[in-house]
């Protein structure tokens, strides 16, 4: 016996070493702590160059409880750039961090434990979409000149923050000196965009203001964007605004081959969740072979593998939900009606805004037997979920269901709308919102 027990031991011992071995090998990161001012579904947002070349996945979901905890582990197979909330994220393989973020004030973010050295520094890091220094364009002046000299400003104040930050990793210095001068460049590049706006210029000094402006920043553009063009840079979502501008006719195409590449890539992804049907699909796989840089190029394909695999065209795949009587029932109990299926769930705060558009959408099409709405929520428990239904006094198909039985469906975020035509076939993955105006116009194009 004892010999046995020994063996089994043993035999435990390697099985733990085996999984901490692959899950070193992995990768993993560990973010725990509290989220304040958030919806009740948050996701951590990749926001390297993949961002959108691949598929969603739902590894990086966050539902916080009640008291605004959480807790997550996910795989990360090297250091990447990544979103919560309004807070960019560094996140390495290994890191494991207590984490205190504010939606409505991300520079009051708190960062303890392995890797919080880069992700209390990046609490200040300027939004690219925003202008990146111009903040929001309060910093643009009367002059070019001094709405340059006030974005140098607070790019000099930057370099200085980062000089005396400390515990930071050599690769991580090199990228966010670099995103310094990508945001000065941006903030030079988006000037324009708010002069208008904000000294509310019109006619002749518009345009008078957008010359001279133009001619101001041209020479600051070339010095700091000479010898910048560095694809390993595109992680960055500031640099990814940028790089096309960077590329000109003396860019040395080792260098300005991979950055094209991603644009291409970019381009081609959008274009095939615009597809109709598999038949357009199919189209892009010689357009792929076009894209040189190979990372890219095996992106484009798993999602258009992702996008062949199930979606527009296809038949829909059944699955089995609960109604308020406890019941089970099939979606495909409604083969032959149009099928608007509205996934929510109570925590999800946009969700809950949709809802009275979801039911005038209802009452609009109440005398056409050929159309059928489905409110399919995802809620965890049955109790909740009566409560909102209740309240509401909703009324037709309400059906709860566990959202690990919609894989097929490649359910990340909601809300989410899916439709389906008289024949059970996918008409959209992604359909309109009961708010937009396209939803009517996407549902009378199947009756």
């Amino acid at each position: 016996m004892k010999t046995r027990f020994k063996i089994i031991v043993f035999s435990l011992f390697l099985l733990v070493q085996q999984v901490s071995f692959a899950q070193q090998k992995i990768g993993m990161v560990t973010l725990s702590g509290k989220l304040k001012n958030f919806s009740n579904q948050v996701v951590v947002e990749d926001l390297s160059e993949f961002q959108y070349l691949l598929p969603q996945t739902g590894e990086r979901i966050i539902i916080p409880g009640e008291d605004a905890s959480f807790k997550i582990s996910f795989p990360v197979k090297a250091a990447n750039y990544f979103r919560l909330g309004r807070n960019t994220l560094y996140l390495s393989p290994g890191d494991r961090m207590e984490v205190v973020i504010d939606k409505n004030n991300p520079r009051n973010a708190s960062f303890t434990g392995k890797g919080a050295e880069a992700n209390n520094y990046l609490k200040n890091t300027p939004f690219p979409k925003g202008g990146s220094f111009l903040e929001a364009g309060t910093l643009i002046k009367n002059t070019p000149e001094a709405t340059i000299e006030a974005v140098e400003a607070s790019a000099e104040i930057r370099r200085k923050e980062l000089m005396a930050a400390t515990g930071l990793t050599t690769e991580f210095r090199r990228l966010e000196t670099a995103r310094i001068k990508a945001d000065l460049i941006n903030s030079l590049l988006s000037g324009e965009n708010y002069n208008g706006m904000i000294l509310k210029l019109k006619g002749n000094d518009a345009e008078t203001y957008a010359l001279r402006y133009k001619e101001a920043i041209k020479p600051k553009l070339i010095v700091y964007g000479h010898n910048f063009v560095d694809a390993s840079l595109m992680k960055m979502t500031v640099y990814r605004d940028i790089a096309a501008d960077l590329i000109n006719k003396r860019t040395k195409a080792k260098l300005a081959q991979p950055i094209r590449d991603w644009y291409m890539a970019e381009e081609l992804v959008g274009e095939m969740e615009k597809a109709k049907n598999k038949s357009e699909l199919a189209k892009f796989k010689e357009k792929i072979t076009q894209i040189k840089t190979i990372s890219y190029q095996k992106a484009a394909n798993q999602m258009l593998q992702q996008l062949l695999s199930f979606g527009k065209g296809d038949e829909a795949v059944d699955f089995t939900a609960r109604d308020l009587n406890g019941l089970p029932v099939k979606l495909s109990s409604l083969k032959g009606k149009v099928i608007y299926v509205d996934l929510w769930a109570t925590w999800c705060g946009p969700c809950m805004h949709e809802m009275p558009y979801f039911e005038k959408l209802k009452v609009q099409y109440k005398d056409n037997p050929n159309i059928v709405f489905v409110s399919l929520s995802l809620d965890d428990t049955d109790e909740v979920w009566k409560k909102s239904v209740e309240s509401r006094k909703a009324d037709g198909q309400q059906w709860l269901i566990d959202r690990n039985k919609l894989h097929a469906y490649n359910i990340v975020g909601i809300p989410r709308i899916l439709l389906i035509d008289k024949n059970f076939k996918i008409a959209d993955m992604d359909a309109p919102a009961p708010s937009s105006a396209e939803a009517a116009k996407a549902i009378n194009q199947l009756l």
